[in-house]
């Protein structure tokens, strides 16, 4: 059985000083799930910039940088 593959579409607006902490956190969901065999590990956080003004797109891109699975 091929597990279903899980998109985490998040939404960011000038959040630089949360997203250094809820990307962990839903990186840890997807991998729990991953490893609980519920969800394909092709599965992805993705983070959607809504025109920041502050350093929340640099901190998307090291986030892709430092793991696949965003």
């Amino acid at each position: 059985m091929e597990l279903p593959v899980l998109y985490i579409v998040i939404p960011c607006y000038n959040e630089e000083q949360v997203l250094p902490i809820t990307s962990g956190l839903f990186l840890d969901k997807l991998r729990d799930l991953e490893s609980q065999g519920r969800i394909s590990d092709k599965s992805r956080v993705l983070f959607v910039n809504d025109g920041s003004k502050d350093r929340t797109w640099q901190i998307i891109c090291d986030l892709a940088d430092a793991d696949p699975h965003y």
